[in-house]
């Protein structure tokens, strides 16, 4: 008889265990949610972001989507908790073609959104970097071109699970406010290694450009450089420089000319200016493939702000650490300033190798509508390291003259046009070609 009411004592208080541990109980972090991305959507409601990528008036700005998150437990009849609540801690951005075409940088992010249990939830996530349509493989993009963004979201319940969502969107960058006029070139920094400098010092100075660029030159000396070699970072070394000096940088193209100064001032007469020190600026490693990283060291005194090219990101003083990942070879430079009016930099170089296809990043022209016989400018900027280049047609009356090779230049000035022509800049990197065109019509 005891036996059988210790069997029946036992059976109670399993059946009292399976009750309070059933599904739905109230604080049961057992609860099962669907965490998923309803939409993503442009800043006009549309399910394709158009990014321009040529300066406006206003200026270009970084791109932004609306994803709406939804999370709902999967026993619509259980009891939800604080537990089946979502904390968004960061989302990445995976950008492709399905040719296999140039695209933006991957990149991810730190984000903080809570989606609670059985709700939805709208928020506002970057897509298209600034930094991409000012300095990326595609800066400066003039026809139309396409590709597609997936976002994941990475997130965590309340019991401590993790949990992603995906979604995608398409993307045309273009110059979409036709604004050919601000295809001209652009200084976006230009800076030495120090503005207070002795009698007999060396002194470099160092810019960073955008727009298109076929010439540039550095006065006093009337310096002229290669844009190839120079665009769009560059640096150039003065020996026994005798202080206060201007410097002048000159940039021209078929698109207009722009020019920027910096004055150099004298130790003794420099009126309480004193230059920040960079004590530490290095790369670690120097050199990678595309898709790997490389830290940036940087350690400084004396300075009130501190900026990093190309980007243009403000760093933490006095020191820190931030990791890139350039798909090319990069000039970064380091911009120290201080209220006293001191300045200095300094420039450090990534190199990207293995970078084995050559992508054309622009191919544009002086005018697009031009009357027979006229002649017009091509101007280009390909990415990466490639073998030739070639421009086709070029000599209509001479068949053995239709190919031009443009190999190391970025603009070139054409025979006078007589019909409406199509132009075609062919990229050469081993056994690949990239080709971009650009099209010319006659008017009467």
């Amino acid at each position: 008889m005891m036996k059988k009411w210790v069997a029946l004592f036992s059976l109670l208080i399993a059946i009292s265990g399976m009750i309070a541990c059933s599904g739905g109980a109230e604080g049961d972090p057992q609860v099962p949610s669907t965490f998923k991305i309803e939409s993503i959507l442009s800043e006009g409601n549309t399910n394709n972001v158009e990014a321009d990528m040529i300066n406006s008036q206003d200026g270009l700005t970084a791109d932004y989507v609306n994803v709406t998150v939804s999370n709902y437990l999967k026993n619509a009849s259980a009891t939800p908790s604080h537990f089946n609540d979502v904390t968004i801690y960061k989302y990445s951005v995976h950008f492709y073609r399905n040719d296999g075409g140039a695209v933006f940088s991957d990149f991810e992010r730190a984000v903080t959104e809570t989606v609670q249990v059985n709700s939805t939830k709208t928020f506002s996530l970057e897509l298209v970097r600034l930094d991409e349509k000012t300095h990326g493989v595609l800066a400066g993009t003039y026809t139309p071109y396409e590709m597609n963004a997936e976002i994941t979201l990475y997130g965590k319940n309340g019991s401590g699970q993790y949990v992603q969502a995906k979604g995608t969107i398409g993307i045309t960058i273009a110059n979409f406010g036709n604004d050919t006029q601000n295809l001209a070139p652009s200084i976006d920094l230009l800076s030495a290694d120090k503005t207070v400098i002795a009698d007999g010092d060396d002194l470099t100075l160092f810019w960073l450009l955008s727009g298109s660029a076929a010439e540039i030159i550095i006065n006093p000396g009337d310096i002229h450089l290669n844009a190839v070699d120079y665009y769009p970072y560059g640096s150039y070394t003065f020996h026994n420089v005798t202080p206060p000096v201007t410097y002048t940088l000159i940039v021209s193209s078929p698109f207009g000319t722009t020019s920027q100064t910096i004055t150099i001032d004298s130790a003794s007469s420099a009126g309480g200016i004193v230059n920040p020190t960079i004590n530490l600026f290095m790369i670690s490693p120097t050199s990678i493939n595309p898709g790997e990283q490389a830290v940036i060291s940087y350690d400084v005194s004396d300075a009130d702000s501190l900026m990093l090219y190309p980007g243009a990101q403000q760093l933490t003083l006095p020191s820190g650490e931030i990791t890139v990942s350039p798909q090319f070879t990069t000039d970064y430079v380091l911009l120290a300033k201080n209220n006293s009016g001191g300045l200095v930099s300094a420039s450090q170089t990534l190199t990207v190798t293995n970078v084995t296809e050559a992508q054309i990043t622009m191919f544009t022209g002086t005018r697009k509508e031009v009357e027979a016989g006229d002649v017009i400018t091509l101007y280009w900027t390909i990415q990466g390291s490639y073998d030739k280049a070639e421009i086709f047609p070029w000599n209509a009356a001479n068949d053995d003259d239709k190919i031009m090779e443009v190999t190391g230049m970025n603009s070139i000035t054409t025979p006078p046009v007589n019909a409406d022509t199509t132009f075609v800049l062919s990229v050469y990197s081993g056994d690949k070609v990239v080709n971009a065109t650009f099209e010319v019509t006659i008017v009467q």
